[in-house]
């Protein structure tokens, strides 16, 4: 399978509350960048603290013509029947470019915001009827059908349902792996080492040994880039929030590399692969050949799909598609050579 990319969009706060009205102009130019300079989709988040990511994709129709959009939408925010409805006008409207992502609400606070107080047994089993409620109204069939779960009850549903495709679903890997196994076409990864995640992968794959489509993996990383790889450690200091002097051995399981050079080094978990603690993000950082090298790497491992997040400007996307991409298409791993 081809290496597939997305560039996340910046629609999060940092902090203090962002001024959305200035926003919009710079989601559509580096939307369009993104599709310029030949990365495949975009990521857009979506949260408590992040503008409307329906809302979003759907005004990124009118500007884009071959994205894929990959759509966050915590499972709290919106029940599965309204969110089936929304999720298919977008299908319509972006010529079935959509994918849908559902975050595990486990993972952050925002459920306490959208009102959901469930512990993490009953939160289980009500993303399981979630799932189960959304995938049905999502596939095309005549007639409705009656659901009666412990969490939701429908009758009558589906009957406004329209001739689309489903869009793929993507779960985190937090979620069970019956779950994923049985509910999700893609499943996002904890940025980690390269040995944690090729065990994720096997540990997923194991779940699920015969499945009726082969889940792909995707993974989360920051990437910076520069000529040289000591100017790449030098912008990656600029860029990255102020990280302690060194990491911490008590909490930290991670084995780092000793790395002489710049101080950030310090936190090098894999050549080219910065991460200050578990859980934290994760950077590519280096030339472009080497972060090429990097990720033929991850590739290697079973990952498909690579979300670019950080500070994302038109020059970063640009300098992307015109360093990186090409020496990866001469790999064989971009769609045009696959």
């Amino acid at each position: 399978m081809p290496l597939e990319f997305s560039w996340q969009l910046p629609l999060c706060a940092a902090g203090a509350a962002p001024d959305w009205t200035a926003q919009p102009g710079h989601w559509i130019q580096l939307a369009q960048a993104v599709e310029y300079a030949g990365v495949d989709g975009l990521w857009i988040p979506g949260g408590s603290q992040c503008a409307d990511s329906l809302g979003v994709a759907a005004a990124l129709c009118a500007h884009t013509r071959h994205l894929q959009l990959t759509v966050s939408v915590p499972p709290q925010v919106m029940l599965p029947a309204a969110l089936a409805s929304t999720v298919q006008s977008l299908q319509s409207i972006s010529s079935n470019r959509v994918r849908l992502h559902l975050p595990d609400s486990q993972q952050s606070t925002a459920r306490h915001t959208f009102d959901d107080w469930l512990n993490r047994d009953q939160r289980s089993e009500s993303i399981g009827e979630y799932l189960d409620i959304l995938g049905r109204l999502l596939r095309s069939g005549d007639g409705g059908f009656t659901y009666s779960g412990r969490y939701f009850q429908l009758e009558n549903a589906g009957y406004a349902r329209r001739d689309l495709p489903a869009p793929a679903i993507v779960l985190n890997d937090s979620q069970s792996p019956a779950l994923i196994a049985s509910q999700a076409q893609v499943c996002l990864l904890r940025a980690a080492p390269p040995a944690q995640l090729r065990q994720a992968i096997e540990r997923q794959r194991a779940a699920s040994p015969e499945p009726s489509t082969p889940l792909a993996f995707a993974c989360t990383f920051g990437l910076i880039l520069a000529d040289t790889e000591a100017l790449a450690w030098e912008a990656a200091a600029r860029q990255l929030p102020a990280l302690p002097a060194a990491p911490t051995s008590e909490a930290d399981s991670v084995l780092r590399l000793q790395r002489g050079g710049h101080p950030l080094r310090h936190f090098e978990i894999h050549p080219n692969l910065l991460q200050t603690a578990p859980g934290q993000p994760a950077y590519l950082i280096g030339t472009p050949q080497q972060l090429a090298t990097r990720l033929q790497e991850l590739h290697g491992l079973g990952i498909e799909h690579i979300v670019i997040q950080g500070q994302p400007s038109v020059s970063d996307v640009l300098r992307f598609g015109e360093q990186v991409l090409p020496l990866l298409a001469a790999q064989g791993l971009r769609k045009e050579n696959a």
